[in-house]
């Protein structure tokens, strides 16, 4: 984990991301801030449809904010010059939610992993280019018979593998991860978090580790930032939210998760929330989790609560939290 106390690689303030829909405005990101160092992994978790995705591919440049800031080493990445707009799509780069479609079908997995290296003529000669595609594949537990054939030959945990190359070939400072274990096994699913870890070690990675299952993304987040139609409700260091998490959501979210243990499991209350999620096109005044909190007041139904610091480096949007 980097020294938190330095100077973020990835700052968010504010920021907010609109769709206009028929019937008004559907607000995905309704104002987020947040921070990742370098070589740190900050994990997004929500249900879908609360704003993750949307706010990584704000991050990546892919769609525009209605308002806020995102910054990368200090600038802000909407104010780029054409050649800084380059430079930043070399040095942030996505591993994508489905193995299966991410790749081109008509592409040998060497093509597809030195896809980026050509655009940016990242190489010097083919001999280098070649010596490149095999060095990644390596890095990703691969080896030089897999460079020549197609991805229809790859298992689904072997094509995530190739996306994870095709990222680093860019050499990133940060990696935005959108839901890239969920379509696997769950022991493929341990084997690319193992091998994220790794490569985060080596290579000095930020991670954006968006996903909506709370048991892994313990295995890999220094902090977790929980997400709730728009608005991270809670955020802390990776242990204090699975063991003194303090927002009704997330504990609703943490008790979810299943335990092993079948007698521990029979024993444990599970929180289950009543009413629905509330549409983004018409958000309630007030806490947007107030109409299925069991705990929510008359202030609750009233008053949007801000993200606040209530123990060094946990903060949480809930009135009722001491």
């Amino acid at each position: 984990m980097s020294n938190e106390h330095g100077a973020p690689l990835l700052e968010l303030k504010d920021v907010k991301t609109f769709f206009r829909v028929p019937g008004g405005l559907l607000k995905a990101v309704n104002g987020v801030s947040l921070t990742i160092h370098q070589g740190e992994t900050v994990g997004l978790v929500g249900e879908s449809g609360c704003g993750k995705s949307t706010l990584g591919k704000t991050v990546l440049r892919l769609i525009p904010p209605a308002g806020g800031q995102v910054l990368f080493d200090g600038r802000d990445i909407w104010q780029f010059s054409r050649a800084e707009r380059k430079a930043y799509t070399r040095q942030v780069q996505m591993i994508f939610q489905d193995p299966y479609a991410c790749l081109d079908p008509l592409s040998v997995i060497g093509d597809t992993v030195a896809e980026g290296m050509d655009i940016h003529r990242m190489h010097a000669s083919r001999e280098e280019r070649g010596r490149e595609i095999l060095r990644l594949l390596n890095d990703v537990g691969l080896n030089a018979s897999h460079a020549n054939r197609f991805p229809h030959e790859f298992s689904g945990g072997q094509r995530q593998r190739v996306g994870i190359a095709r990222a680093l070939s860019m050499r990133p400072r940060l990696i935005v991860c959108d839901e890239p274990i969920s379509a696997l096994d769950v022991s493929i699913q341990a084997q690319v978090v193992n091998l994220l870890k790794r490569l985060q070690r080596e290579m000095g990675l930020a991670y954006l580790f968006i996903t909506h299952d709370l048991s892994m993304v313990r295995q890999i987040s220094d902090r977790i930032a929980v997400m709730y139609l728009g608005n991270i409700v809670e955020i802390a260091d990776s242990e204090d939210i699975y063991l003194s998490s303090r927002h009704p959501y997330t504990r609703a979210l943490l008790s979810a998760i299943p335990i092993a243990d079948p007698t521990v499991e029979k024993k444990r209350e599970r929180i289950v929330l009543s009413g629905d999620v509330p549409s983004p096109v018409n958000l309630p005044q007030g806490c947007a989790f107030a109409g299925r909190c069991p705990q929510a007041c008359a202030r609750c139904r009233q008053t949007a609560p801000a993200l606040r610091e209530i123990a060094p480096g946990h903060r949480i949007a809930c009135h009722l939290a001491q």
